[in-house]
């Protein structure tokens, strides 16, 4: 008989794999951070670094465990317009999470000088097609399978609604930045959502995808205008500080323009979803039984976890607060 049970991951083993993960990316940024590359060897190294870090750990555990890689991963068939409704609103969010950062951004200035998350120069159109492959599709396919297969997987024994919002905070904290939290926590819910509703990966696949492809894509037609300004033009600051208010308060008026719109188009998409996927939707069985000992199993990976985090955008805020280095 089939033990679904035993065949998909606990919450245990979600919660370990998200601190194993955790632990690899740091270690990897140490490594990364005193070492010079540059051109096509970032992509390459950039794209190998996620299958060490994310893939590795999520399929070793799948094979070693021997769970039902089919069913941990959601692996099922998915229509086409989930795939593209999905996309969709991925197209459209994208102007609410510009809206949303923009605001973000505005409240940490208060306190000091938020970094937005670095993108690497993106100088040609081959660098462009090797960034959506290592930065826009690597990470889509990887962190999907992690967090809305294994991890997601791990904690549907709680609940519906325990699992989506667990799992899509875990998501944006993984990604260890102050400045990306908010509109990526309502990504990772999404997401989380998106992939429960089609009861398929592939479908979070495409937003994650569409969402990391249209952010490249502004980087490279960034770089390509920035290359074709005069000199003095090139390498200006792009800190909120050195924006007048004025100008500072007309963008976050068009931005809040475009991203009402945006959001209208979005929630269009994600009604035509729901519809869509309206004959797949399942109310999960209840499959984790708490015992003795278990709620304690589920904290520690988790706990130490947050910790690690805690300390990581710590040190961030300190910095934004004071760019003086430390040592």
């Amino acid at each position: 008989m089939y033990d679904e049970t035993r065949k998909i991951p606990g919450p245990f083993a979600s919660g370990m794999l998200y601190l194993i993960v955790l632990l690899l990316m740091l270690l990897s940024s140490f490594y990364t951070a005193r070492i010079d590359i540059e051109g096509d060897r970032y992509f390459y190294y950039l794209f190998i670094l996620q299958l060490i870090t994310i893939g590795l750990p999520v399929i070793g555990y799948l094979l070693i465990r021997k769970k039902d890689i089919k069913h941990s991963l959601r692996l099922n068939k998915v229509k086409l317009a989930e795939v593209l409704l999905s996309a969709g609103m991925a197209f459209f969010g994208y102007g609410v999470i510009i809206f949303i950062n923009l605001l973000w951004m505005i409240f940490l200035s208060r306190f000091g000088e938020p970094q937005p998350v670095p993108i690497p120069p993106i100088e040609n159109g081959r660098y462009y097609l090797m960034a959506i492959a290592s930065m826009a599709l690597a990470p889509a396919v990887l962190e999907e399978f992690m967090f809305r297969g294994v991890i997601q997987r791990g904690y549907e024994g709680y609940g519906r609604a325990v699992s989506i919002i667990l799992t899509g905070i875990m998501f944006a904290f993984l990604h260890l930045s102050v400045v990306t939290i908010p509109a990526i926590i309502l990504m990772g819910i999404l997401l989380c959502y998106i992939a429960y509703r089609a009861d398929s990966v592939w479908a979070s696949i495409a937003y994650h995808f569409t969402n990391n492809m249209i952010a490249i894509t502004i980087a490279y037609v960034s770089s390509l205008i920035s290359n074709m300004l005069p000199g003095d033009f090139q390498g200006m600051s792009a800190s909120l500080a050195d924006i007048p208010p004025d100008q500072l308060r007309m963008a976050v008026i068009a931005w809040a323009f475009i991203g009402f719109f945006a959001l209208i188009l979005f929630g269009a998409c994600f009604a035509g979803f729901h519809i869509v996927t309206r004959e797949k939707q399942k109310d999960m069985p209840v499959r984790f039984e708490a015992e003795k000992g278990s709620l304690l199993q589920l904290i520690i990976p988790l706990a130490l976890a947050a910790v690690i985090i805690a300390a990581v955008l710590v040190f961030e805020v300190i910095h934004m607060i004071n760019p003086v280095p430390v040592l």
